[in-house]
């Protein structure tokens, strides 16, 4: 029976390494089991599949922490951006008190009246200022929140501006209109000298009787420039009865301003002047008893005084 079980029982195998230490020296051995060789060998690949599954999850967690640190970069950045938008917002509200004021200055300067009610109801009010400075301190409001917040105060900002263009568009319009007045006015003289006949009834110098003048009479050397009054266009340059050479200008608004007795014209129908241009020189043509510049101002086919326009 010992023998039949001993058949059955495995024997052990052996891996016998052999060392020579040198020529003369007495050779070593060593058996080593291959089942201990193998548990050895599984016992080092244990370990190597639990470090490469170590360091793949460090690397993956150090990626993570990258990724992380990156958006809160990211987000620090879009923090900054909108403190700063919330402080552009605030500065744009200063700004559009400053001209909301102005634009209330100026119409009462000249008289145009208050804009309508709908916008003086429309406010922008100072109070507000100090929600939008809040926005700016750290941890107190969520991003989205302060967005949400900027984002209305800009879209009553947009319609306060759009409302105030308005306003402006119809002051820039009566500056303008203003403008164009004051530039078609004969507000200077045509040449400088002496008056020798105002505007009104006079004792006509050739008949001896009453007659009504319908300019002034200025007195200057034959040569003189004749200056144009005001912006205009030339409707009349040649000779005409009584006048001599004449020149006749139309400056809008109802206003004409005729110069006669020229001795000759600088200008011509059609021709385009402005204030300060030379329209003709003086002379003593026409109806005339010595060099002078007849000068007449009409409205809207009246004749004026022109004192009533030189400065």
């Amino acid at each position: 029976m010992r023998g039949k079980n001993s058949k059955n029982i495995k024997k052990k195998e052996y891996i016998t390494f052999m060392f020579l230490p040198g020529p003369n020296a007495r050779v070593r051995t060593l058996r080593i089991s291959k089942s201990v060789i193998k548990s050895v060998l599984l016992s080092l690949a244990g370990v190597l599949v639990l470090s490469a599954y170590l360091i793949y999850e460090l690397n993956d967690i150090q990626g993570k922490a990258e990724e992380l640190q990156s958006m809160r970069e990211e987000l620090m950045q879009q923090k900054v951006q909108v403190q700063n938008f919330a402080l552009d917002l605030i500065d744009y509200k200063r700004q559009m008190f400053l001209v909301r004021g102005l634009d209330t200055k100026l119409r009462r300067a000249v008289g145009l009246g208050p804009r309508d009610k709908t916008q003086l109801l429309l406010g922008i009010g100072g109070p507000d200022e100090l929600g939008l400075q809040n926005l700016t301190a750290i941890g107190e409001k969520k991003q989205d929140e302060a967005l949400k917040e900027m984002h209305q105060e800009l879209t009553q900002l947009q319609g306060v501006a759009s409302k105030q263009e308005t306003s402006l568009q119809t002051l820039m319009e009566y500056f303008e209109d203003k403008r164009s007045l004051y530039a078609s006015t004969p507000a200077v003289w045509p040449v400088r000298g002496w008056v020798t006949s105002p505007f009104g009834n006079r004792i006509a110098p050739f008949t001896g009787k009453v007659q009504f003048h319908e300019g002034i009479d200025i007195a200057v050397q034959i040569g003189t420039p004749v200056l144009a009054p005001a912006d205009g266009v030339v409707i009349k340059a040649g000779f005409e009865a009584g006048y001599g050479y004449m020149v006749e200008l139309s400056h809008g608004y109802g206003l004409k301003t005729v110069f006669g007795h020229n001795s000759r014209l600088n200008v011509k129908v059609g021709q385009h002047v402005k204030r300060g241009d030379i329209i003709s020189y003086s002379g003593n043509t026409g109806s005339s008893t010595g060099p002078h510049v007849h000068y007449e101002v009409r409205l809207n086919g009246l004749p004026v005084n022109p004192a009533r326009y030189l400065n």
